[in-house]
């Protein structure tokens, strides 16, 4: 599939065009309400690149109609091999030939003004940083049920995310940034693709590479309808000392930290060469951690602030959560 697919663009029309990537999955309950609000998105051009990932649903039909009716705004390209969420991103992401990229779901609601808010801000950061500075910018988000009845006016103070932290350090263990709320300019989707393998989520890769090389900037409106229907892919959880602590004993901390060092991993074999010595040394640390003993582990993310947002979440990482090794380092310990 190619751009072309969704209709011609004059040049002068391609300095401001969004490609829209969206990635499908068995989501025929929500999916016509979702594309209904990217088309109605107000201010801006924007072309929909979608990729299905082999739904056995009503989905295809669904993605069918919808090309037909919007066949310059709209591209669909099927396939029956399942390559995942962050896989069929990755596809579209080395798709995409727009200035901006916005990623979309499957079963939000976009705001009319969504679009046009982020790209507002993104051309004035352009103006500010240059047009060669990756820079990804993002927004709040309201959390609703599949019925759109709110939940919690913003997903940041639901889940406790600050979006302030933007550091390597601090993006290293904790992605500020929800996919469906972005967008990214040309300079950021040159450096950051192909999105690897070891990469947690594509959005998680984005904005690492962002906190590195360019800039990451909130928005503190909420820009999105963020569905919880008890499918999603990743969803909303709410924030609390309880859930923290069970969550982190019951072995989902260590699973978490095993990718996200398997994801610095995989960053530091890209970019070791583009990086301050410090920063290698960093992110070096981070994935050797299971080379330390229990206090020197604990100790060298005290050290470098590689910390969670709260309180709650940092005792319990600190204190309870096993920074485990991978069953091949704990083979070649033993070994030793």
């Amino acid at each position: 599939m190619t751009p072309d697919g969704c209709g011609k663009v004059q040049a002068a029309d391609q300095q401001t065009m969004i490609d829209v990537l969206l990635a499908t999955y068995n989501g025929e309950a929500f999916l016509s309400e979702q594309i209904e609000s990217v088309l109605a998105q107000e201010g801006v051009r924007l072309r929909i690149l979608a990729r299905d990932d082999g739904s056995t649903d009503g989905t295809t039909a669904i993605l069918d109609k919808l090309e037909k009716a919007y066949p310059k705004q709209i591209a669909i390209q099927r396939f029956s091999v399942r390559l995942g969420g962050p896989g069929n991103f990755a596809w579209l992401l080395d798709q995409a030939r727009s200035p901006y990229v916005a990623f979309c779901d499957q079963d939000d609601i976009w705001k009319s003004h969504k679009l046009r808010t982020l790209l507002a801000r993104m051309q004035t950061l352009e103006q500010q940083l240059g047009h060669d500075t990756p820079i990804l910018v993002h927004s709040d988000l309201n959390v609703v049920d599949r019925v759109l009845k709110p939940i919690h006016p913003s997903f940041w103070a639901y889940s406790g995310i600050d979006p302030t932290r933007t550091h390597v350090s601090q993006v290293l263990i904790k992605n500020p940034v929800t996919g469906c709320a972005l967008l990214a300019n040309r300079a950021l989707l040159e450096r950051a693709r192909p999105i690897p393998e070891e990469a947690v989520m594509h959005d998680h890769w984005l904005a690492l590479v962002a906190s590195v090389f360019g800039h990451i900037e909130a928005v503190e409106e909420p820009l999105v309808l963020y569905r919880q229907h008890g499918r999603n892919t990743v969803g909303a959880e709410a924030y609390g000392w309880k859930a923290n602590i069970r969550r982190l004993l019951s072995g989902c901390g260590r699973k978490n930290i095993t990718r996200l060092r398997r994801q610095a991993g995989g960053f530091l074999a890209r970019f070791k060469a583009q990086l301050r010595p410090a920063q290698v040394s960093l992110i070096r640390g981070f994935t050797k951690l299971s080379e330390r003993g229990w206090v020197g582990r604990r100790m060298f993310l005290l050290r470098h602030g590689i910390l969670l947002p709260g309180v709650a979440r940092n005792l319990a990482l600190l204190f309870c959560a096993r920074l485990a090794m991978t069953e091949p380092e704990r083979v070649n310990r033993r070994k030793h």
